[in-house]
């Protein structure tokens, strides 16, 4: 780290560079429109992703775009270079509209929102199995205003009949994302000072903005010529593989990932993708050598499994071998194993807000008190939406409290291991595929498929954004409550804009001539749904069995790395391994380079090689989202780097 790192870790300095000022906010209230509008056309509209990792591609190129100007800046007219603290700034309030603006979230919700209205046809009775259980407040009913948004240029956005149709659920839904927003602030308020001060987490996702917004700091690595040979070396690769989409002819190296599967069976049975992503070999680089190889290491034994039960005769068994209840089990072990180990520090926390300890509080973000009454509040508000829904109260109950762990477990991840998180493991549909679907009940069923929209996969959930900002702000030696207005005012503004992107796309280019998830949301959604309501489905033992078996094996993990400190397998890996399959090969590569550096030239050679692999990201994601920009301005396919 640079001489900054050393800083005060409570309330920050009061330096110059340190202070937000408030050109920095207003350019930053400027850029979240512009960016919230770039991700939405690009992956909406041509599937080009830019947000399905835990570092952001668009707030980076902002950051990059902002350091190099300042740099110009300083040297020519210093008076108006930007503060440490304004770079900051600008960097968490676009990657707090990234959080939204993503196919995980926002594109989710807004291609859900008509889709049983549109596709319910008399052969699939979805009118009958499911209208009667979904609110009709939360949904768009009307196919005239659909079938516009469905194939575009035939209706106008403006058109008084088609803001009726989506004003009101929209207004709804607006309130329970901002509930989301601001709950997962109070939670990384309450856990920040435990994790970041205390334990003392690498944060390996906040190395390169750290950098970059330190460039001006003596000795830091952004002047390295292994950060620049690592940035010309990703980019050259992706400006060329961008031509290649143009122009087939030219010679090109395939860095995405690429399906290969055995001919023959067993081996068959387990696929695998070999990707080479140089952002993602750069990303991997940075995280605990000991996670990396836990990571790779759990892909491949959840391939082996299906390997093994097609041995054994049970690979015609459906959903074998139960990844989804593998997963499951280990992210609620690993959600109570921190609370568990947490607890003394939670219930100070709680008696401090109530008043019965004095805690020190000054340096936090808001004080506990308004961080745990707000928590509180965030909840009502998250559980009393559901409830107005028609959910039943132990489900509401029980969602609430899962998505709180579900939430602590994967920032921790992100906090200590910096890897990908695709989790959605715990979410409502595969939670209740445990009971009994006649049990349950139909509009139990419905609501759950109305959530799916907002726990696929969580990549790109706000809690570690959140959690990170605060860290990124830390380091630069800045107060930890300046970020709190800027970050919930860029969420709202991205919440609303995005909805408004995403509608504007809709009526242009309509939803049949979108990609990716505009499609695919909907499809797993009411497709689980219809088959839950008929034919239905009951509780099975063995699925049980598997959650209950990959919990213990998660308990097992952790109590064997806390007794042997050399035991190599982590149980943040059996947690992330299940959904690893576009960057299990790159975390591999990495973990190789590492073992192989830290092994012959040791701590000193693995810190003369990190600018390189910097610039890998740097590089990748630069040029990636160039390509980005050029689709969507002129409107044609690009190159993508990711998928």
């Amino acid at each position: 780290m640079t001489e900054t790192s050393s800083r005060n870790t409570q309330g920050g300095s009061d330096t110059r560079e340190s202070r937000i000022t408030r050109r920095g906010l207003i350019l930053g209230l400027l850029l979240v429109p512009l960016n919230v509008y770039w991700v939405l056309a690009a992956e909406l509209r041509w599937y080009v992703v830019l947000t399905l990792n835990p570092l952001f591609v668009t707030p980076v190129f902002y950051l990059f775009a902002l350091t190099s100007l300042n740099a110009a800046l300083r040297r020519w007219m210093p008076r108006l270079a930007f503060t440490r603290g304004d770079l900051v700034i600008i960097y968490v309030m676009l990657v707090m509209s990234c959080t939204v603006a993503t196919h995980d979230f926002i594109i989710n919700l807004m291609s859900t929102l008509g889709w049983a209205s549109w596709y319910a046809t008399p052969e699939n009775r979805w009118e009958e199995l499911m209208f009667p259980h979904l609110p009709k407040w939360l949904f768009v009913w009307d196919r005239e205003v659909m079938e516009g948004a469905f194939y575009g240029g035939s209706r106008s956005l403006t058109d008084p009949e088609v803001l009726r149709a989506w004003l009101a659920p929209l207004a709804f839904w607006s309130v329970f994302i901002l509930s989301i927003g601001w709950v997962m602030l109070c939670l990384s308020v309450i856990v920040r000072r435990a994790w970041m001060d205390e334990t003392k987490l690498s944060f390996p996702i906040v190395r390169l903005p750290l950098e970059l917004t330190q460039a001006d700091a003596p000795g830091s690595i952004i002047r390295s010529r292994a950060l620049w040979t690592g940035f010309l070396l990703a980019a050259g690769l992706c400006l060329l593989n961008g031509l290649h989409v143009w122009y087939p002819n030219l010679p090109h190296l395939q860095v995405r990932a690429r399906y290969f599967q055995f001919p023959t069976p067993p081996w068959s049975a387990a696929p695998v993708w070999i990707a080479w992503y140089p952002f993602g070999i750069g990303l991997a680089y940075l995280v605990p050598l000991d996670v990396s190889f836990s990571c790779w290491f759990f892909y491949l034994f959840y391939r082996a499994q299906s390997v093994a039960g097609y041995v054994a005769g049970y690979g015609n068994i459906p959903d074998f071998p139960f990844i989804h209840e593998q997963g499951m089990g280990a992210w609620f072990a690993f959600g109570i194993s921190l609370v568990v180990l947490y607890r003394r520090y939670l219930i100070r926390i709680l008696r401090a807000a109530m008043g019965f300890e004095k805690v020190d509080d000054s340096g936090e973000p808001m004080s506990y008190r308004l961080a745990v009454w707000g928590l509180l509040g965030g909840m009502v508000v998250f559980g009393g939406f559901w409830l107005m829904a028609g959910m039943s109260l132990i489900w509401v109950v029980v969602i609430l409290l899962i998505y709180l762990l579900l939430s602590l477990s994967i920032t921790r991840v992100r906090a200590e291991a910096g890897g990908q998180h695709n989790a959605w493991d715990l979410e409502p549909m595969n939670l209740m595929r445990l009971f009994d679907s006649h049990v349950l009940g139909p509009t139990n069923l419905a609501l759950a498929a109305a959530s799916h929209w907002y726990w696929r996969l969580n990549r790109s959930h706000p809690m570690p954004s959140q959690f990170e900002a605060f860290k990124l702000a830390q380091e630069n030696g800045m107060k930890l409550s300046s970020l709190i207005v800027p970050m919930l005012a860029a969420f709202a503004i991205a919440t609303f804009v995005g909805m408004w992107a995403c509608l504007d796309i809709f009526y242009r280019d309509g939803i049949s001539r979108c990609y990716g998830f505009a499609v695919w949301t909907g499809i797993e959604a009411y497709g689980w749904l219809s088959t839950a309501l008929d034919p239905g489905f009951t509780a099975e033992p063995t699925r049980w069995a598997v959650v209950g078996g990959a919990a213990g094996f998660t308990g097992l993990l952790a109590a064997l790395r806390a007794r042997f400190p050399w035991f190599p397998f982590h149980p943040l890996g059996y947690c992330m391994a299940s959904e690893m399959r576009w960057l299990w090969f790159p975390f591999f590569v990495a973990w190789a380079l590492k073992w192989a550096v830290l092994h012959g030239g040791g701590l000193k050679l693995y810190r003369k090689t990190l600018p390189f692999f910097l610039g890998l990201v740097l590089g990748d994601y630069t040029a990636g989202a160039v390509w980005s920009l050029i689709g969507v301005i002129f409107q044609v396919p690009v190159h993508q780097i990711f998928h």
